[in-house]
């Protein structure tokens, strides 16, 4: 039977030639490239009817050489002004040495996946390459993109054999993800933007906060006078971890966006339980916000009790406004059977 000239295979290479590759693949990428952060996931809600989480943390961050394909600027440089605000659709390619990522990488991420609740490839978790989902950091213009596919074929097996890692990213849009990587640069670069909590606090705290600290909120809605101490025994929120799923709550965490002493205003977002807006017994609106009486204690000594709380508004958010417009025109009938209160 006719085959291919064995001396000069394109796909049955020797192993001499596959190393003298793969070792110019990698200094092509360490002369011509630049050091991104590499950051994985951690599925922290993990939902293994969709295989998705439905919450996610990064809380470490690799340094990685990577060569960007996409040399002359960011693709589909797009920006659209939204109702959610101005979203940017930027896409870059980058390309990994292949080696280099499963000799000084992948042992570090299999320790970490399992140190964090286990290594399951049906469950999206593999250390064997980088995977969608996890985030790159550039330095240069401070951003932060997602990987988006992972191309593991590409260039297709020269000597029969892989070389590099080329991902496929878009500008990352934040959407509730814990970000505590210990480098500031890369925990600041996302806002919270989407929920925020601002809260009026009372006079007679202690201390102060700073924009980045940790608080722990405690409830004291039912304690006659709450002092500035933490309530013993605490007395747990009743809050909604999964969405139609009541639960005790001891405390719930957040992070300090803005804080005006002369005010007592204190914003806090990144809250570790979001508790939904719950219905008034008396005008039906849903804008009941349990967090209303707590105690907030900072890492930093501070210690304040709180009057009142709400939902800090969001860039082009309508709703306030659609709420009183319907507040308006509403007929509350307490007869009515309709699942939504109102005729």
């Amino acid at each position: 039977m006719p085959t291919t000239n064995p001396f000069f295979s394109s796909t049955t290479g020797y192993s001499g030639e596959q190393q003298l590759l793969d070792d110019l693949t990698r200094e092509q990428i360490k002369i011509f490239g630049l050091d991104v952060a590499y950051l994985p996931r951690v599925m922290v809600n993990y939902d293994k009817l969709l295989h998705e989480s439905t919450v996610s943390a990064f809380e470490t961050c690799l340094n990685i050489p990577m060569y960007v394909k996409t040399f002359d600027g960011y693709d589909n440089n797009m920006e659209m002004l939204t109702k959610f605000g101005i979203r940017s659709s930027d896409q870059v390619t980058l390309q990994m040495s292949r080696s280099e990522f499963e000799t000084y990488y992948s042992p570090f991420l299999k320790e970490y996946y399992e140190a964090n609740g286990g290594l399951d490839p049906l469950e999206g978790t593999i250390a064997g390459r980088p995977k969608e989902g996890d985030l790159i950091y550039f330095p240069m213009d401070d951003s932060i993109f997602e990987i988006k596919y992972v191309a593991v074929d590409t260039p297709f097996f020269q000597l029969g054999q892989g070389y590099i890692y080329e991902i496929q990213c878009e500008r990352f849009e934040y959407s509730g993800e814990d970000f505590h990587t210990g480098i500031a640069d890369i925990d600041d670069t996302v806002e919270a933007d989407f929920y925020k909590l601002t809260f009026q606090l009372a006079a007679g705290g202690t201390g102060t906060f700073e924009k980045g600290e940790k608080l722990t909120i405690y409830n004291v809605s039912d304690i006659e006078n709450p002092t500035l101490d933490a309530p013993d025994p605490v007395d747990p929120f009743r809050l909604y971890f999964e969405a139609g799923f009541l639960e005790d709550v001891d405390t719930v965490n957040a992070f300090v966006t803005t804080w005006d002493l002369p005010s007592g205003e204190l914003v806090a977002s990144d809250f570790t339980n979001v508790d939904p807006n719950q219905q008034d017994g008396v005008t039906q609106d849903v804008d009941v916000i349990k967090f209303e009486k707590v105690l907030i204690v900072g890492d930093n000594g501070g210690s304040w009790l709180s009057d009142s709380v709400e939902t800090t508004a969001k860039p082009f958010d309508d709703a306030d406004t659609i709420q009183d417009e319907f507040d308006q025109i509403k007929i509350l009938d307490p007869a009515d059977i309709d699942p939504f209160g109102f005729v």
